[in-house]
């Protein structure tokens, strides 16, 4: 049967929404998780386009609204949101409704939709140089004593915050805690922020039901939870939330997990070991608290998640290194640049360097109209005579000629020719 919920593809119509594409991680034997949107005509700028739908199996409509109710109580950054539907008639809101599919019908509900990831996801990126040359065999790598610390801190606020309206989850694993996007996260903590979801097996401590524990986890399950089926089964409540997050927190730290399988959950003689022994610079007071939480007898774990986050916070929290020098890099760069752009004196620009070219005279000889004088030659006639008579020289004299000097042409006297007399 449950391969029905297959069926549905992206584009199909669920009520008001659109199925964009199922989300991974989510195979969930009730249900199914899938990204979808309001549609066009149905779009209101109050609300997220994009939400979370989970659709649920015929045969589970009373567990899709149990969830949907205990959704509806909850009103905490750290806990997933359930999207109301109004009604027509009144203004009461209506977290579950039905829908007719080709198989048949099913019950849904819409929550946000919170894109970042599951903490289990984030497990599996290294953290440092050294993980990235050397794989850790259960493919997990140890977080920081601060992401821990914080992440720990968040958890047992979302646990407190539903303990009060009577609810345990029964099933907290990194897989079913989800890592909301922030604005500026380059700027922010290294923590991330954390968000509880999947209340398909929690359980009303007011109205106790049988519910369905097989679908839990086992590696995270507390004995009480584990035998809750048995002859003799030890009540339930808010503690075993408590060891479920003792085993999440120790795998954080060391990057493994303290039972490897239910008889070491089971077996009240097996202790796992402690978190200083695979890692050496956890504090002690945090080894001492998550080893608490993980006691076998719920009566020696924290009374409530309100006792045990007093206890985290009396631990001692490192330096946030990573934070302090993305800080300063934003700082020295923001700096840098109001210099550069207000401060510093203004910088000339140099023309471009430019290869020279050899120039080419294309110049045309010009001509003038005026005429260039030419001397005159001088004459020196020859008079033959056969008769002993006397010879007659002319010498004839050059004419003035104009010069092209601006000066005013100086008047060369002319000589008178003379009669040379032979001798």
């Amino acid at each position: 049967m449950t391969g029905a919920l297959d069926q549905i593809r992206p584009g199909d119509r669920v009520g008001l929404f659109e199925i964009v594409r199922p989300l991974k991680n989510n195979p969930g034997g009730m249900s199914r998780i899938f990204e979808a949107r309001v549609a066009s005509k149905y779009r209101d700028r109050t609300t997220s386009q994009h939400v979370a739908l989970k659709i649920a199996l015929e045969e589970h409509q009373d567990a899709l609204k149990a969830e949907a109710d205990f959704l509806g109580r909850f009103d905490h950054p750290h806990v997933v949101k359930i999207v109301p539907h109004q009604k027509h008639s009144d203004s009461s809101p209506v977290f579950v409704l039905q829908h007719r599919f080709d198989f048949g019908w099913s019950w849904y509900y819409a929550m946000e939709y919170i894109p970042g990831g599951s903490l289990l996801q984030y497990l599996n990126r290294p953290t440092d140089v050294t993980h990235l040359l050397r794989q850790p065999p259960t493919g997990i790598y140890p977080r920081s004593l601060v992401q821990v610390l914080g992440i720990a801190e968040q958890l047992l606020e979302a646990l407190q915050h539903i303990h009060d309206r009577h609810v345990v989850n029964l099933d907290i694993k990194p897989g079913n805690i989800l890592i909301r996007r922030q604005s500026l996260g380059f700027w922010r903590s290294s923590v991330p922020q954390i968000v509880l979801v999947d209340f398909g097996i929690s359980r009303d401590l007011r109205y106790p039901r049988a519910g369905v524990s097989g679908y839990a986890t086992v590696e995270y399950m507390s004995p009480e939870q584990a035998t809750s089926h048995s002859t003799n089964p030890v009540p339930i409540d808010i503690r075993s939330d408590i060891f479920s997050l003792g085993v999440t927190l120790y795998e954080l730290l060391t990057g493994q997990l303290p039972f490897g399988n239910l008889g070491e959950t089971l077996d009240m003689d097996f202790s796992p070991p402690p978190p200083r022994s695979i890692r050496p610079s956890v504090p002690p007071e945090l080894e001492a608290l998550i080893m608490r939480a993980l006691a076998k007898d719920p009566r020696y774990r924290f009374s409530s998640a309100a006792e045990m986050r007093a206890a985290i916070s009396r631990v001692q929290k490192p330096v946030d290194w990573s934070m302090t020098l993305r800080r300063a890099f934003s700082i020295a760069a923001l700096a840098s640049g109001i210099y550069l752009g207000f401060v510093a004196p203004p910088h000339i620009p140099l023309p471009p360097w430019k290869t020279p070219t050899p120039v080419v005279s294309t110049a045309m000889p010009t001509r003038s109209n005026t005429p260039t004088p030419i001397p005159s030659p001088t004459c020196t006639p020859t008079v033959k005579s056969e008769s002993p008579t006397p010879t007659t020289r002319l010498t004839s004299t050059p004419r003035p000629t104009s010069t092209p000097t601006p000066r005013p042409p100086t008047a060369t006297p002319t000589a008178t020719p003379t009669m040379t007399p032979r001798r």
